[in-house]
């Protein structure tokens, strides 16, 4: 932004030279691009950052220098003489979109001369790089230059009914723009309408049927506050860049729009004559209250890391237009409704160090006290779900959450499967990224089937990761947990049988029920199931209070092709926050045993249907409060066993906490047992 030196003068005492005063700026928080003599005047070419919106005309730099130096800038004076007659007689305003609108003003000057600028108007805006065009035009951008409020002028003879409407634009709807350009505009656009048709796309750029010419006679005169990041969005959107928008987009002061209109009444007066109408309309539903901080005064020294004088600090912040209301320590300040930026107590104390001087805040390592970090305990949870699968012998993989449909074809999924209900993405960037991901295992696969690729066999692996699902019009993540293990689970070990050295449905299951004891989940139960994606007699559901949380088991066959796995691949996927929501995070202490055990080997030929913890749980059922543990350590099938029974042996443990046990309580629970299994599940018990 182009600023003239004899122009910042109207409004402040400027007390630096040139070069002072070039290099006093950056201090401020302005940066000074370039320094340029133009006849008889400088021309400082600055970099204004981008919430700084106040700091986009002459004035808000002279506020700054103002306030420097502790006095106050002179804004300019906006005081038209009016007609008798009154504006709203001839114009009507429509705020549709008051969100996008907040402050909408129009007025009316008559009898007015279109010709060319005053020598020393047109001399300014050329030297901020903004061409004469006529008298009326350039006092809208002198207006721009001056306070920072962009405005348009209308022919008010060209603007059908006398109407100006605030609107989004119809789909389709075109506009021909003062720079000669048709665009078809779309509903995401805002314009400033007449009764028929769009006439300037709002805050941007004016439509060229009402453009003021030679001819016109009666000016309608549009200031008006808009949304910023609409402004931002429609600019990018139509590849325009305009002044008016660099200052919408930024933000302007709403509250200032009436007094920058009368501004501008005037000077269209002075240079154009004419008679502006009483009554300037000003549509404002809404008026912005006054912002106030509550600024403790021992915080600035905290902060900065160097004590400030009070009273100084209060100047600095009156002489910005802050109003200060002081106590012993603690200061009211109301905000200017210029100062959008401002908004909490650090950037109150960022104003006070720029005008203080860095320069004279020493350079030191601040010394805070800091409070003690915590994790949140969902993190805290995987933190120790990873923790027991990485000591069980397994890697974390990390794969994305970007997949395709097409995946879960090689799943053998049917078509009614809850997971093929993905959720896609609008706007892909590869063919492979279509959808979110409904489950883990398709990455853990691929990230086995790229090590088997390189001969890497031996893999261990596991994810903790979120799957995706619809949710009525949202998405729904869920924390889910997938194992893999395949080849060796033991290296090196020569003397011991290949069957034991590769991994099996007993190394998976081995690693799931030591996260549930990690975790202290009690009453998961297994049990034989088909699931599409493994072996049809290899395959578990793992479930808690009769409702199925997870699956494990051997990779169907078809499944291990379509990903060129070995045959023997064992997976499981788990819903991770149904194990979290019954986990016990806080340990229980268990005092050792005062009194000893007493073993008792129980073994009963059982039919091969009956699962072995149907058999232990009768066995716990009989038991009763003195068994104190269950472990089976034989199975065997065979002569003398019949056919389709088997052979399972078991070492009871049994305990009191309060005495020794005698023998006969011991036979008593045994025959309980006995007598259970016998009648529950016809067993044969062996003596």
């Amino acid at each position: 932004m182009k600023v003239l030196l004899s122009w910042l003068k109207e409004y402040v005492d400027v007390r630096h030279g040139i070069d002072e005063l070039g290099e006093r700026l950056p201090m401020l928080g302005i940066g000074v691009d370039s320094i340029e003599r133009v006849r008889d005047d400088t021309v400082f070419d600055l970099e204004i950052a981008a919430n700084r919106g106040d700091l986009m005309c002459h004035l808000g730099v002279a506020r700054e220098l103002a306030a420097a130096t502790r006095t106050a800038a002179r804004p300019p004076a906006g005081s038209p003489r009016t007609d008798s007659t009154t504006a709203s007689d001839f114009v009507r305003v429509e705020v549709r979109e008051p969100a996008l609108c907040p402050r909408f003003t129009a007025a009316l000057i008559v009898d007015v001369k279109v010709g060319p600028s005053p020598e020393w108007m047109a001399r300014r805006l050329e030297a901020c790089g903004v061409r004469s065009i006529n008298n009326v035009v350039d006092v809208t951008n002198y207006v721009m230059l001056e306070l920072g409020q962009p405005m348009h002028a209308f022919d008010y003879d060209l603007v059908q009914d006398g109407r100006l409407v605030v609107r989004l634009a119809a789909p389709g709807e075109r506009l021909t723009t003062l720079d000669g350009v048709d665009r078809t505009l779309d509903p995401q656009t805002l314009v400033v309408a007449d009764a028929g048709r769009a006439a300037g796309i709002a805050g941007i750029i004016g439509g060229a049927h009402t453009e003021i010419r030679a001819s016109t006679r009666r000016v309608l005169l549009e200031a008006a506050s808009w949304h910023p990041p609409l402004i931002r969005r429609t600019s990018k959107r139509l590849g325009v860049r305009t002044e008016s928008g660099a200052r919408f987009e930024r933000g302007i002061d709403t509250g200032a729009v009436l007094s920058a209109s009368l501004r501008a009444q005037q000077l269209i007066q002075e240079v154009a004559g004419g008679r502006v109408l009483s009554g300037t309309l000003d549509v404002y539903p809404s008026p912005q209250p006054k912002r106030q901080v509550q600024l403790a005064w021992p915080s600035v020294a905290r902060l900065l890391g160097t004590a400030v004088g009070q009273a100084d600090g209060v100047a600095i912040l009156r002489s910005l237009g802050c109003q200060v209301q002081e106590g012993h320590e603690n200061l009211v300040v109301t905000v200017p409704s210029f100062r959008r930026d401002v908004e909490r107590v650090e950037d109150l104390v960022e104003d006070v160090a720029r005008h203080y001087g860095y320069e004279r805040i020493p350079e030191h390592m601040p010394v805070e006290e800091t409070a003690l970090a915590s994790r949140a305990p969902v993190l805290e949870a995987e933190r120790m779900v990873r923790g027991v699968l990485i000591r069980a012998g397994l890697t974390e993989a990390l794969t994305v959450s970007l997949t395709t449909p097409a995946v879960l074809d090689g799943l053998r999924l049917p078509a009614d499967h809850p997971w093929r209900s993905m959720v896609p993405l609008r706007n892909p960037l590869i063919e492979d990224h279509t959808h979110l991901r409904t489950t883990l295992l398709p990455g853990l696969l691929q990230v086995a089937r790229v090590n088997v690729s390189r001969r890497v066999t031996d893999a261990q692996i596991f994810e903790l990761g979120r799957t995706f699902h619809p949710s009525g019009t949202s998405v729904a993540e869920r924390r889910r947990l997938a194992l893999l293990m395949t080849g060796r689970v033991l290296r090196g070990a020569w003397n011991v049988p290949p069957e034991v050295a590769m991994t099996s449905y007993f190394h998976l299951k081995g690693a799931v029920e030591s996260l549930l004891h990690e975790l202290r989940v009690d009453g998961a139960a297994f049990a034989a199931a088909p699931v599409p994606w493994l072996h049809p007699a290899r395959g578990a559901t793992m479930s808690l209070d009769g409702r199925t949380v997870g699956t494990l088991g051997e990779l169907h066959p078809e499944v291990a092709a379509a990903y060129d796995l070995p045959s023997s691949v064992h997976v499981a996927e788990l819903d991770l926050e149904a194990l979290l929501q019954r986990a016990n995070f806080l340990p229980q202490f268990v005092p050792l045993p005062r009194f000893p055990a007493v073993r008792r080997d129980l073994a009963a030929i059982i039919a091969d249907d009956v699962p072995a913890a149907e058999v232990e749980r009768l066995i716990a059922e009989a038991g009763g409060s003195l068994l104190a543990s269950v472990e089976l350590f034989d199975v065997y099938t065979g002569p003398p066993v019949p056919a389709g029974h088997r052979n399972l042996a078991y070492a009871l443990s049994f305990r009191s906490s309060e005495r020794t046990l005698s023998a006969e309580e011991v036979d008593a629970a045994v025959r309980r047992i006995t007598d259970t299994l016998t009648r529950r599940l016809r067993a044969k018990i062996r003596q």
